[in-house]
């Protein structure tokens, strides 16, 4: 078995030998987006006293009518149907990184009905500890999202969270701070990390890092790809007969916990899994 085991790994290592050989010596095509697809083109705004019908009619945006004291890009609620309204009527632990005047938590904690939900809010303004309200399935605590104590505390207390809403400070730094600190432990393995108002990420002075949040997901969606980088070929993933020896690839840990990653306008949502092994192969007919 060992024999087996050796020989298998020594053709994975040639393979990925040749492959990376053969890229130094040849010469690889430039291609890239086509030009017509940057021609700048005029876009004029949407100018009317309402939003377009279709967001009127939303039930999540008429609750937020309701919810005074607070402000929400109109194209957002089309956005949080898709991605939260397959859970609402699931028991909840959601955490909302920043609270200003309380309208989101208690938007949450409406549109997420269940008895049992508990929306966490946290600020680093002492004055949001008066929403606080834990009667209502609300809870609030004091302190930064770029505080890895403060989060673990929170954490501690309140977490796991299937849900985490980075509506905060809006600096790409604490952005990827707050995710950095959460993601692994303060998230449950089938919970959705959703940050959302990126675009203050291409803005100063809420750019404060080399990095925005952005880039980071471009980063994320590499990692979620590492093992296709780590198996120099297709013929590793090929089903083989269950009595071969199993071969494993080293990979970032991050790779084994991104289920699926979808991207909107100013918004990201990241959904979480742990993965013991990599759960698909190249099926032959």
């Amino acid at each position: 078995m060992i024999g087996g085991l050796l020989k298998q790994l020594a053709r994975e290592l040639a393979r990925y030998v040749r492959y990376h050989v053969s890229r130094i010596f040849r010469r690889e095509k430039e291609v890239g987006l086509d030009p017509t697809y940057e021609r700048l083109v005029r876009w004029p705004t949407y100018r009317k006293n309402q939003p377009p019908q279709e967001i009127l009619s939303d039930e999540l945006y008429q609750l937020w009518t309701t919810t005074h004291h607070g402000h929400k890009w109109t194209h957002y609620f089309a956005i949080y149907q898709a991605v939260f309204g397959p859970r609402r009527a699931e028991p909840m632990r959601i955490l909302e990184i920043g609270v200003l005047l309380g309208s989101s938590l208690r938007l949450w904690k409406q549109y997420f009905a269940h008895p049992e939900t508990v929306v966490v809010g946290i600020d680093i303004r002492p004055e949001c500890i008066e929403f606080d309200a834990p009667a209502d399935g609300i809870r609030v605590r004091i302190g930064s999202q770029a505080d890895a104590a403060f989060l673990k505390r929170v954490v501690e207390e309140f977490g796991p969270f299937d849900l985490i809403i980075d509506d905060g400070s809006h600096h790409s730094s604490h952005m990827i701070a707050s995710f950095n600190h959460l993601y692994a432990e303060g998230l449950k393995d089938t919970g959705i990390y959703f940050v959302e108002d990126l675009h203050a990420n291409y803005w100063l002075p809420w750019r404060d890092s080399r990095k925005s949040f952005l880039d980071l997901c471009k980063e994320l969606i590499e990692h979620m790809h590492a093992h296709y980088r780590r198996a120099s070929a297709a013929a590793f993933f090929i089903d083989k007969p269950s009595n071969q020896p199993m071969v494993a690839l080293e990979v970032p840990l991050i790779t084994t916990m991104i289920k699926e990653i979808r991207f909107f306008d100013s918004i990201v949502a990241i959904y979480k899994t742990r993965r013991e092994y990599i759960p698909y192969y190249l099926r032959l007919e």
